[in-house]
């Protein structure tokens, strides 16, 4: 019968009066009773395939004798399993060593001084490579790379695979900080080759599109270094008589520095120009020791005396709003749209404003807190934080303290027993850093999926100083703090790859 007849499938006709608008491809019924038509069509089958009974004995009888009495024919399926000799099995070493092979185990044992319990792999006349490669697979198993008849279509790369079991190629990134050890390493300060800028540290600013950092004191020196952790290279440094600097702030655009002090006047630095531009403040404010620059870089907001905030423009420094509040401002922070203006109190209220309108929106009682200090809110738009000169630091929800007047804290912070100086969140809104300087080393990193504090930083035996400011780099790979010996620490979060 021709082959193709063999490999044609049965069709079933439909009856005529059937209306059916597809055709049946399979037997209606799965079995069929063995009747004498069906015993005849298999006989017919056999005769093709083998020939009848006696020439398939016949042709068992010729392949046995052909492959001899130690080896089993792979068609006849005696004998037969996994570790038959096919192409996919059989695989040469990369390379053998003669005298590694001809090592007996006794020769082994006698030069290591050792002995093995007697017989088995053990034997002394056996091969030591054999003993060796047994005592492997038994302790480690055979690798995933090494085993035989592994699939052609399921690792097309096995040296890839080799390097991914020696654990340094393709390593899984951790999206989340961990919260119970933070990573980090001390590098050399930030402005290690100066050290000028004055016995105060007021300010540590890091620039938001470049690897550049800023440092000013109340020595009237101010310094920008390029960040990398191993050198960090002054790039400038400008000083100012009579003039320590308490504030300073970049711009968002980074073309500029805002430097401020208590006097009556302010510098505007250009760092492309390098050159500094002084500006007189408008009447009624003496000093701009506290201020802050909004988001999109348009308004400066200064606080004044008496509970006033001054609203200036960045670019010609001239006063367009006068807010107020009902005690003197401690604190001030816009939030990440620029349209909200916070302000922290010498008492325990928080005064909010709204910026298109120059009026307050809104008050609430930051709880627990008797002197305010420092304020700030994260870049998720998600916290705000507010820290108190008892050491408290209340973690809040942003909505939380908009919507009511007596809001209750999501974490209230009390590691730190002294007024807290400043306070920042990292730029992914994972830590909240906060420190007090009226102690040496004074500061904890909190995280806030958490709520717990890191318990390894700052390290046993450290020494920050009285910490003064602090801050994070745009990428939070740095974090830097501002002292009260002319220093500035640097360290570096290993967890965020990123400036």
């Amino acid at each position: 019968m021709p082959k193709e007849k063999l490999n044609r499938k049965r069709k079933h006709e439909p009856k005529p009066e059937e209306d059916v608008e597809y055709q049946i491809d399979a037997p209606k019924q799965k079995f069929r009773p063995f009747d004498q038509q069906a015993q005849a069509e298999e006989e017919h089958l056999s005769q093709i395939l083998f020939g009848g009974a006696q020439t398939f004995l016949q042709c068992l009888e010729e392949a046995e004798q052909e492959a001899g009495p130690s080896q089993t024919n792979a068609d006849s399926g005696v004998g037969e399993d996994d570790s038959s000799d096919s192409d996919e099995n059989i695989r040469k070493p990369a390379w053998t060593d003669e005298d590694d092979d001809g090592i007996e185990v006794g020769q082994a044992l006698d030069a290591q001084r050792r002995k093995l319990p007697s017989g088995g792999i053990n034997s002394r006349n056996n091969k030591y490579s054999n003993l060796l490669k047994h005592k492997f697979q038994t302790a480690v198993g055979t690798p995933k790379w090494a085993a035989l008849g592994k699939s052609k279509h399921t690792d097309s790369d096995s040296d890839e695979e080799i390097l991914r079991t020696c654990g340094f190629i393709n390593k899984t990134s951790k999206t989340t900080l961990p919260s119970t050890l933070l990573e980090f390493k001390k590098v050399k300060d930030l402005n290690c080759e100066t050290y000028s800028e004055g016995p105060y540290i007021n300010a540590v600013e890091f620039h938001q599109t470049s690897t550049v950092a800023l440092v000013a004191g109340n020595g009237g020196v101010t310094s920008l270094f390029a960040v990398d952790g191993k050198r960090n290279n002054k790039l400038l440094s400008i000083a100012f008589e009579r003039f320590p600097i308490i504030c300073a702030k970049f711009t968002q655009n980074g073309n500029e520095a805002i430097l401020g002090s208590r006097h009556s006047h302010l510098f505007n630095f250009d760092l492309l120009a390098a050159k500094a531009t002084r500006y007189n403040l408008p009447q009624g404010l003496t000093q701009c020791k506290n201020f802050i620059v909004s988001p999109d870089s348009q308004f400066i907001a200064i606080a004044g005396k008496w509970g006033e905030v001054h609203i200036l423009t960045a670019a010609s420094k001239e006063r367009i709003a006068l807010l107020k509040q009902d005690s003197e401002v401690t604190a001030l922070t816009f939030n990440p749209r620029g349209n909200l203006l916070f302000g922290h109190s010498d008492t325990s209220e928080v005064t909010v404003w709204d910026m298109n309108m120059h009026r307050v929106k809104h008050k609430f009682t930051d709880e627990g807190c008797i002197q305010g200090t420092t304020l700030a809110i994260s870049s998720s738009n998600q916290f705000i934080a507010a820290g108190s000169a008892q050491g408290v630091v209340n973690l809040y929800g942003l909505e939380d303290v908009l919507q009511n007047k007596l809001p209750k804290p999501r974490k209230t912070i009390l590691n730190l027993t002294t007024g807290i100086s400043d306070l920042k969140f990292n730029p992914s809104s994972e830590i909240l850093a906060f420190c007090s300087a009226d102690i040496q080393n004074s500061v904890k990193l909190f995280h806030i999926g958490s709520g717990t504090v890191f318990n390894n930083f700052p390290s046993f035996g450290t020494k920050i100083g009285n910490i003064n400011k602090l801050n994070f780099s745009p990428g939070s790979g740095y974090i830097a703090f501002g002292n009260r010996k002319s220093i500035v620490p640097l360290y570096r979060l290993k967890h965020f790859k990123n400036y």
